[in-house]
């Protein structure tokens, strides 16, 4: 292939990788968001501080519909991790065959064990386990110490779980 259109196709692999970071970060964005509207939901002169079934009902169903989406958001993470991964591999390969190190050796000597994968597993388990929370005590009346202690197991088996399929299947 003539090095002119290996420059071409480096550029649009450069192009592509900051296209999905920046989306990666805008669909991070909306968590916060989400969060905060939970919150605002549950302030004390809202439809939910009346404590009625109904109120409960909803409480419940809002919560778990927080939930659901935030996991939906955490899978459309991963095939974000998944997509930056392959584009990496491209550049790279590009970068060996031009005899340059560019970004892409840099991505490749990065191994840390904290990096973009783990922050997205904290962060997105993090917050299924506040709506999970939400939905078990606000929804369903359970104790705030049984509520805890479920969110949490449901919350670190997502976190976890995730991790540790994300870097087998970037290993792989």
């Amino acid at each position: 292939m003539e090095t002119q259109s290996l420059l071409n196709l480096y550029q649009e692999i450069c192009k592509s990788i900051h296209d999905v970071d920046d989306f990666r970060m805008k669909l991070l964005g909306l968590l916060p968001l989400t969060s905060l509207i939970g919150i605002f939901a549950l302030g004390k002169d809202s439809l939910f501080a009346t404590q009625t079934a109904a109120s409960q009902h909803l409480i419940g169903f809002i919560a778990i519909f927080a939930a659901a989406l935030t996991l939906s958001l955490f899978i459309y993470e991963i095939r974000g991790i998944l997509r930056c991964h392959n584009l990496i591999i491209r550049g790279k390969a590009i970068e060996d065959f031009l005899g340059v190190k560019g970004q892409f050796c840099v991505c490749k000597e990065e191994r840390a064990f904290f990096d973009a994968k783990l922050a997205a597993c904290v962060i997105y388990s993090t917050v299924t386990t506040a709506w999970i929370f939400t939905a078990l005590h606000f929804g369903f009346g359970l104790s705030i110490h049984g509520c805890t202690f479920w969110a949490l197991g449901i919350g670190l088996s997502i976190g976890l779980g995730a991790f540790v399929f994300v870097k087998r299947l970037i290993a792989a």
